[in-house]
């Protein structure tokens, strides 16, 4: 009997590292054969359509999987939510529009960049307000935990600063004068000012910002496969035909 519980401990303890070695950032993904990508609802780069994930970045993530032999699963959260999904292995990656920073790299890895962006100053079409200056006692919209943030609480002066979780209220509340104004990046400013003709952009606030596709701290070996996917659909073109369909020719 001795022997026998002996023998069963051993074994056990033989089988937790195959198990751990098996998920999370030791294994390439969390669940085999698929590709768990959070994101934040970004128009233009991703948004639910009919059920199915549509924009920019769901395409990309798409061909990224195709390359790797996985199937993509994708779900829409906060932005504020996605990089602790994505430490706690509920996720493997975090794609949407999430431009890389100093600070967020000491918690997560990031791939190689797909997009270059900007942050610019959206307001209404019959706004006075030309620049940072004219925020002083103004309430300003952004994105709760974003780079966008960070920028609007150093502007001097603001009534307040208003967070938001998701992009189409925040518009909303600009439009119908809740907000003054909101910072937000360049091409989400472009496509609302375009479709609504109610906005439009005052002033371009910072440019040469990078997005990039965040996995958890580590995780070399997929974070090697999509950036050597990515390469593949930059050198066949299809990443230059894919930013056309969405954001037409490059600036």
């Amino acid at each position: 009997m001795k022997k026998a519980l002996v023998l069963s401990i051993v074994l056990l303890m033989l089988a937790v590292p195959l198990v751990a070695a098996g998920c999370g950032s030791q294994g390439l993904t969390i669940e085999k054969g698929k590709l768990r990508m959070y994101g934040n609802e970004n128009v233009g780069f991703l948004e639910m359509k009919n059920g199915k994930p549509s924009g920019f970045s769901a395409d990309l993530a798409e061909m990224i999987a195709g390359k790797l032999g996985l199937k993509l699963q994708v779900a829409i959260l906060p932005f504020s939510d996605l990089f602790s999904r994505l430490t706690a292995d509920i996720c493997d990656m975090a794609m949407s529009a999430i431009t890389i920073t100093p600070e967020r790299k000491l918690q997560m890895d990031f791939s190689e960049p797909y997009f270059t962006s900007g942050q610019s100053l959206l307001v209404r079409s019959d706004s006075t307000i030309s620049s940072q200056a004219d925020l002083r006692s103004k309430k300003v919209g952004v994105i709760k935990g974003t780079t966008n943030e960070q920028v609007a609480r150093k502007i001097p002066g603001t009534r307040q600063v208003v967070l938001f979780d998701g992009k189409p209220e925040m518009f909303d509340e600009l439009i119908d004068g809740k907000l003054d104004a909101v910072i937000v990046d360049t091409p989400f400013a472009q496509y609302n000012a375009k479709t609504t003709g109610k906005t439009r952009i005052a002033k371009v606030l910072t440019t040469g910002e990078q997005y990039g596709i965040a996995v958890k701290k580590d995780n070399t070996k997929l974070l090697e496969k999509i950036n050597t996917a990515m390469d593949k659909i930059r050198k066949d073109g299809t990443y230059d035909r894919l930013y056309k369909k969405y954001f037409g020719e490059k600036i």
